[in-house]
């Protein structure tokens, strides 16, 4: 019986985790994010992902702005799971503009290299705030 007991105690504690880890905001999320870019291991994957994000997120944001006629600049904040395997999933853009939800969609194909483990065993948050610029067409 008690092993019986200690087998139901992991489970509830597995649900209740992951219903804690479903639960998170998005504003969690986005600070959960920006805190790991602050840790030693996220300065160093963030310096090797910027030179290959970059030049996508350039030009992701160009196209999104070119795609309307009047493109919606507002500002927008765009965070993910990074998967240990370098795939993003929990993708939310808020707020939800036609360019913010473009920017969402193209980002699935953004060349990300694969988090370090220490950071990914449950996926890593990552974020963008977002500023666009009116584009010379």
């Amino acid at each position: 019986m008690f092993e019986v007991m200690k087998v139901f105690a992991a489970v509830l504690f597995l649900v209740i985790s992951l219903a804690a880890e479903s639960a998170e905001t998005f504003d969690a999320r986005v600070q959960r994010a920006k805190a790991l870019e602050e840790t030693p291991l996220g300065r160093t994957y963030q310096d090797s992902m910027w030179p290959l994000v970059q030049p996508f997120i350039a030009s992701l944001a160009k196209k999104c702005i070119s795609e309307e006629v009047k493109a919606d600049l507002t500002p927008f904040v765009w965070v993910a799971t990074l998967t240990v395997n370098g795939k993003l999933d929990a993708v939310e853009v808020r707020p939800e503009t036609g360019t913010s939800q473009c920017f969402s969609r193209g980002m699935q194909d953004a060349p990300l290299p694969k988090p370090p483990t220490e950071l990914a065993h449950d996926g890593m948050p990552i974020t963008f705030n977002m500023r666009l610029h009116p584009m010379n067409k």
